[in-house]
């Protein structure tokens, strides 16, 4: 694996638990609106869409399937922690 592929699994990783945490936090309190969790998702994505922006269009079309992977695998991992 190369190093801008541990960098971005990396902040995959770190933007799952963020969010995985933030959504735990906030539904102790009730049920989450829509815009709540928009707001939620929309936060731990940017970091990811950030790192890849760089990257022309063609280059983050042929990225998406590994970032949605390495996004399912992390909210798995974090997931079986709990």
């Amino acid at each position: 694996m190369t190093e801008e592929a541990r960098d971005l699994h990396r902040v995959i990783d770190a933007s799952v638990r963020d969010m995985l945490s933030a959504f735990r936090i906030q539904v102790q309190v009730g049920r989450l609106s829509e815009q709540a969790l928009e707001a939620i998702i929309f936060r731990a994505a940017h970091p990811i869409v950030n790192s890849v922006a760089t990257y022309s269009a063609e280059q983050r079309a042929a990225l998406l399937p590994s970032i949605v992977r390495f996004m399912l695998a992390a909210f798995l991992e974090e997931i079986g922690r709990s």
